[in-house]
């Protein structure tokens, strides 16, 4: 968003009435094509926005998300924008961390990495049957 958008003031401020409803995880699908006649280039992407909740029962997930929100380069993070959800994002990232490793979900010997299955997690498919009621 453009530095004056009205809405980019709110990312210098950390909203004590914020809820874990109300942050989410943006990733970017992004493809680069040439198309074969023309050979014109086609770049297109698409937004996506994940609830940060959905990460609780993930294995391993809150783990690198936290990674990367205490870990990440600071000039990055500052162009990622994710200061002012960090009061809301890291504490129950912490949690759900700590209940994975206590439970067993994550062994507890697990170094913080890149998902051997990336991008999916261990149960994805089953996560993802249950959410579409199959």
């Amino acid at each position: 968003m453009p530095p004056d958008h009205p809405h980019a003031e709110f990312r210098n401020t950390q909203l004590p009435s914020m809820t874990l409803a109300d942050v989410r995880l943006r990733v970017d699908w992004q493809t680069l094509r040439r198309l074969p006649l023309s050979g014109a280039m086609v770049f297109n992407f698409k937004a996506l926005f994940t609830p940060i909740a959905e990460f609780e029962d993930e294995p391993g997930i809150p783990a690198l998300v936290l990674e990367i929100l205490d870990k990440g380069k600071k000039s990055l993070m500052d162009y990622k924008s994710t200061w002012h959800v960090e009061h809301v994002a890291k504490p129950a990232l912490r949690r759900w961390r700590d209940e994975q490793l206590r439970t067993g979900v994550v062994p507890a010997d697990w170094q913080v990495a890149t998902l051997e299955k990336y991008p999916l997690f261990e149960g994805w498919e089953q996560k993802w049957r249950r959410q579409q009621g199959l």
